[in-house]
């Protein structure tokens, strides 16, 4: 059930519907769906005071996250509302009123954790971790863990940010390596050194009890073992990637294939050919990338466009690496912000 009240009681009224989960509730302003609260026409006053959700009975406003959507002021609770339970969102023309509906989600898992690959970096940049289902914001730094061959955690592995690193449906979340560990001549590195040393062996774990958007606990731990590699400083050249063209009127995919490991979730997005649309796929602990159209290909001439942002596991953009030597000459910058890399359907 949703029903709202005005802030004044001259204007005092009920509304009576049906709330299950993914169906909107509105209140003179206030939108409930998805799990998501959206006060509209938001003025920029502090989020806390414009909207605050709570529990029937309780007086402490629930946990969550504020963002801002154009005009709208979104709330994200760190938990999902638990079914039986009313909750109430409380903003200047009133109060919505939910119930929430059981939850039939499955809990969620952890599916991957990219790089893939075993060995990895010492200068590695990122991690991104892919779960089943929409996660929780808030928990992170309190469930992922590096640790050394000895079982011990890896002090300041990781750049705990407040402001987690999502994606909008809540399954992929960027880890980043502290870059002060990573970039030559800073402090923490000349004193604490690099998070991962070439040679050591490491396991990245993601305990049970990180809770997905439901409040549930994932369904399994999940461990990823690694090895150190060394540092790599070296752009991607993509003069040295291989592309095997595909025959003309087949649906056989373009297939590039690459020296070292890329950054899975750019290789989806910054890799194109232009005119075609398809499938892109991405295995061999990504170092190779390939893409399926949705037709046949007509034989001719095409182009595979790269953007010069796209990276390298340890951070390297096309055109520049992350960490450079200043005592060295600096690369002139690139002009064109794409590369361009030509070839043949017969």
């Amino acid at each position: 059930m949703a029903r709202w009240t005005c802030a004044r009681s001259r204007c005092l009224s009920v509304i009576a519907a049906t709330l299950v989960l993914g169906v909107a509730a509105f209140a003179q302003g206030v939108e409930y769906k998805d799990g998501v609260f959206r006060l509209l026409n938001y003025s920029g006053q502090s989020p806390e005071s414009a909207l605050a959700v709570y529990a029937a009975g309780a007086d402490t406003p629930m946990l969550g996250t504020y963002s801002k959507e154009g005009d709208t002021l979104v709330f994200r609770p760190r938990f999902q509302l638990s079914s039986g339970i009313s909750y109430r969102a409380v903003f200047a023309g009133g109060t919505l009123v939910v119930d929430a509906a059981p939850a039939t989600a499955p809990a969620a898992r952890v599916e991957h954790v990219y790089p893939s690959a075993s060995v990895l970096p010492a200068n590695e940049l990122k991690l991104y971790i892919y779960f089943s289902a929409p996660m929780s914001r808030g928990e992170a730094w309190k469930h992922i863990h590096l640790l050394d061959d000895a079982g011990k955690p890896v002090p300041l592995a990781f750049l705990e940010l407040d402001q987690e690193l999502w994606d909008p449906g809540n399954q992929r979340l960027t880890v980043l390596f502290d870059p002060g560990r990573i970039k030559r001549g800073l402090v923490p590195t000349n004193e604490i050194g690099p998070p991962i040393v070439e040679g050591k062996h490491y396991r990245l774990v993601i305990d049970r009890d990180w809770h997905d958007a439901q409040g549930t606990r994932l369904v399994e731990s999940f461990e990823k073992a690694f090895t150190g590699g060394p540092s790599d400083r070296t752009p991607p050249d993509p003069k040295h990637w291989s592309v095997i063209a595909p025959k003309a009127g087949t649906e056989e995919p373009l297939i590039v294939d690459f020296p070292k490991p890329m950054d899975y979730a750019l290789l989806q997005r910054m890799l194109e050919v232009p005119g075609v649309a398809g499938k892109i796929e991405i295995d061999r602990d990504e170092t190779r990338w390939t893409f399926t159209p949705d037709g046949p290909w007509k034989s001719g001439a095409y182009r595979l466009i790269a953007d010069n942002l796209l990276e390298d596991i340890a951070g390297n953009h096309l055109d520049r690496a992350f960490d450079v030597d200043l005592q060295k000459a600096v690369p002139a910058p690139v002009s064109s912000k794409t590369v361009s890399l030509p070839f043949s359907v017969r």
